[in-house]
């Protein structure tokens, strides 16, 4: 790809640092590229292997559409390209492979049938034996695992298998998406495979099996960079105190995920800086963007020292605030996890308002973003700042949401601790894992940074919307045999709805 079609910046919080006393300065490091998914031909054929999971718990409508689904893309495929398929339940099976002869695929695809029980790492394990057999240096390695159901055979640690993926990554070049469906599920172990492999992790109903694998197939033949990383030059009385982000740092780089057309990633650092030390009054800062061992892009961007009256006045940029605090929004969805996990719905609410806080002065800094004067800026600063703008209007939108989504949990949050009160746990197991699982995908969602497309969105809306549902649900029938709490209980219900309403 052209590094003109790479948009990479350095953000600093505030382009001055004070002059009087050692002080930390917040930087984000922004890589995008400017091309749709399409406007360029793939220069390399694929090597894909989607693993299903045909465990008992897939029989049915979510196996029949995962199969579907497989078939959908083998009749999509280019000549050159490699597909194998795996099934795997306690054992794995090969369904097919590159020399499967073309007119049994299809066949052999749909008759495959729901086993038993569920062993998750070895079907991966294979999968990536099944890509090493057909891998050449023109074919990209791309896996798709799709699992319903907890890991209950074989290795289920998420740490080494998270480990093992990484390594795939970079000695083999293999690249796993996790899909997982339900409630039930193990999605620590989902979540680990995709992250240290840099593919994505996905918790969908199993009406959207069909749409994520074409999506995944699609975006597999647009990367533009297959391995990315970004090394991070520092000036000498600047060192790196706290990084915001879940990236491997690898030789001095940080590794990132493959970058496709129309996409975007970012990752922040905070540095502490020693004016006692500098030379001059300016600190370079420059990120350099590889792929491989090959350079793709570099830029620099200049701090520089100044008093505290013009530390104080100088401009702060929201997008480093957002970046940041998407981060530590993910972080404090995993730490909800455990809460819930634990049964304590209490300290859960009281994380969400302190969450809700953040974004709303995050949303407040984005509101106040004015674009600059048409005189003030040459033809590419304003389409630069155009885009610019762009972006932190749809991350403004997206914090919007995201608030809605905690003002939701919080008042399911309420119900299920007041049900836990009367002793009905039993009801609110459900709402539970719903709970679970819609902050595991959101904090996968934010440390990845993406931003959301409108099929995201609905996605995430058609979530937040079944919980509120089937929390109503619960609440009627705890009212129904409480009627001594009815009227509290009642209260709590009605709240429910208007979330309903305000989502709907």
């Amino acid at each position: 790809m052209s590094p003109d079609n790479i948009d990479l910046r350095v953000l600093a919080e505030r382009p001055v640092v004070r002059d009087d006393s050692p002080s930390e300065v917040d930087l984000v490091v922004h890589v995008a590229t400017s091309r749709s998914i399409g406007d360029q031909p793939a220069s390399h054929a694929l090597n894909l292997c989607v693993v299903i999971d045909r465990s008992i718990s897939m029989s049915g409508h979510k196996l029949e559409a995962a199969k579907q689904s497989c078939v959908e893309i083998w009749e999509n495929l280019n000549p050159g390209d490699h597909f194998t398929v795996l099934a795997f339940d306690h054992d794995v099976f090969r369904v097919s492979n590159p020399q499967t002869p073309p007119d049994q695929v299809k066949d052999r695809i749909m008759a495959l049938g729901a086993g038993g029980s569920t062993n998750l790492a070895k079907g991966w394990y294979l999968g990536l034996l099944e890509l090493q057999s057909y891998s050449t240096d023109r074919h990209l390695n791309r896996m798709i695992l799709l699992s319903d159901g907890q890991a209950n055979q074989g290795e289920t640690k998420p740490s080494l298998l998270g480990a093992e993926s990484g390594r795939a990554r970079d000695e083999l070049g293999i690249t796993t998406s996790t899909v997982g469906i339900g409630t039930d599920f193990q999605e620590d172990i989902l979540a680990a495979i995709a992250r240290a492999s840099g593919g994505r992790f996905w918790y969908i109903g199993d009406s959207s099996i069909q749409d994520i694998i074409r999506e995944e197939f699609s975006g597999a033949l647009s990367v533009y960079l297959e391995r990315p990383s970004v090394r991070l030059d520092l000036p000498a009385p600047a060192s790196v105190v706290a990084e915001y982000h879940d990236l491997a740092r690898v030789a001095g780089r940080y590794r990132l995920r493959p970058i496709k057309g129309n996409d975007r990633f970012a990752f922040g650092v905070r540095l502490l800086v020693d004016p006692a030390q500098v030379d001059g009054v300016e600190l370079p800062v420059t990120a350099t963007l590889l792929d491989g061992t090959g350079t793709v892009a570099s830029t620099t961007t200049v701090l520089r020292l100044g008093g505290l009256a013009e530390y104080a006045s100088s401009v702060e940029d929201p997008t480093v605030a957002m970046v940041i605090s998407r981060y530590l929004t993910a972080k404090t969805d995993e730490e909800m996890v455990e809460q819930v996990d634990a049964g304590d719905v209490s300290t859960m609410i009281t994380m969400l308002d302190k969450q809700s806080s953040l974004m709303m002065e995050i949303e407040g800094k984005l509101g106040g973003v004015m674009p600059l004067s048409w005189e003030a800026m040459t033809e590419a600063e304003r389409l630069k700042n155009e885009r610019l703008l762009a972006e932190q209007r749809i991350e403004r939108e997206q914090l919007l949401r995201e608030l809605e989504e905690n003002e939701s949990l919080r008042v399911v949050g309420e119900l299920i601790d007041l049900v836990q009160g009367l002793g009905a746990d039993d009801l609110v197991r459900d709402l539970e894992g719903r709970i679970r699982k819609h902050y595991r995908h959101r904090s996968y969602r934010d440390l990845d940074y993406h931003g959301h497309s409108p099929v995201d969105v609905s996605r995430d809306r058609s979530e937040v919307t079944g919980l509120l549902q089937a929390a109503i649900r619960v609440g009627q029938r705890v009212a129904a045999d409480h009627p001594y709490a009815r009227e509290e209980i009642s209260a709590i219900v009605r709240r429910i709805g208007e979330q309903l309403v305000r989502l709907s």
